[in-house]
């Protein structure tokens, strides 16, 4: 007898050894689309599915990338995750409860209703809900000082298409509207910019300052926004649409 209930405990305990082990691989589950060199043609490449899981790039995140509304993040915070399903800018989130830690890896490329869907798992995994809502908040106001800057030329093509590349120092940029030259600066300056500009038709840049490590002068960016692209950022306090989160009730 003593034999026999010593064999079941330990087929017993070998069981729960290996749903543990099972449940441990299932946590730390991967799917193709979590690479390092992942981008928009991936969303194509993988069967369709939305999904939202703990990052796998903890110090080096590969980026955010989009194409015919399916969505791909690496490494992303919670508002990129949220300016990703409601379509916002994430430096326009206004949080009413404690967001989530931690960075997320996420995906979304059903053939169509990719950012309803994924509103839907974010209010299933994270019990957040948002809505869209006028409120004050501090803002750069972006306006044209003088003309035919040497930085900014006309981009004569009829494309819609912009390209931008951007490091240290310097930014380029080609094809690029005054709404995207504006969008550029709120992510470098991780702050609303309000397009007050004149400027009509599509533009190329060419923009560089002293700055050794990306993000660390911004003055010296302001500086040469103005010296060389006739554009100049200044703080303000005004009343824009922004996403509230909140907790689902």
């Amino acid at each position: 007898m003593k034999r026999f209930i010593s064999i079941a405990l330990l087929t017993l305990l070998a069981a729960g050894a290996s749903t543990i082990f099972v449940m441990r691989i299932h946590k730390h589950q991967t799917y193709p689309w979590q690479v390092q060199n992942a981008g928009s043609r991936m969303l194509d490449r993988v069967p369709a599915r939305v999904k939202i899981v703990p990052t796998k790039f903890p110090t080096n995140a590969p980026g955010y990338h989009e194409s015919n509304n399916k969505m791909l993040g690496l490494g992303q915070s919670i508002n990129t995750l949220l300016g990703a399903a409601y379509q916002v800018s994430r430096y326009r989130i206004f949080f009413s409860t404690t967001p989530p830690a931690g960075n997320y890896d996420f995906i979304a490329n059903l053939p169509d209703g990719n950012s309803e869907a994924l509103q839907r798992e974010i209010e299933k995994q994270f019990n957040l809900t948002a809505r869209k809502e006028t409120r004050e908040t501090d803002v750069l106001v972006l306006t044209r000082k003088y003309r035919n800057a040497p930085g900014l030329k006309p981009n004569p093509t009829k494309s819609a298409d912009s390209n931008n590349e951007y490091g240290a120092g310097y930014w380029r940029g080609s094809n690029l509207s005054s709404g995207n030259i504006a969008g550029r600066l709120e992510k470098f300056f991780k702050i609303p910019v309000i397009n007050r500009t004149d400027l009509a038709g599509r533009f190329n840049v060419d923009l560089k300052w002293d700055e050794q490590v990306a993000g660390q002068n911004p003055d010296a960016f302001k500086q040469a926004l103005l010296d060389q692209l006739g554009l100049e950022l200044a703080p303000g306090r005004e009343s824009i649409e922004m996403l509230v989160v909140e907790k689902t009730k």
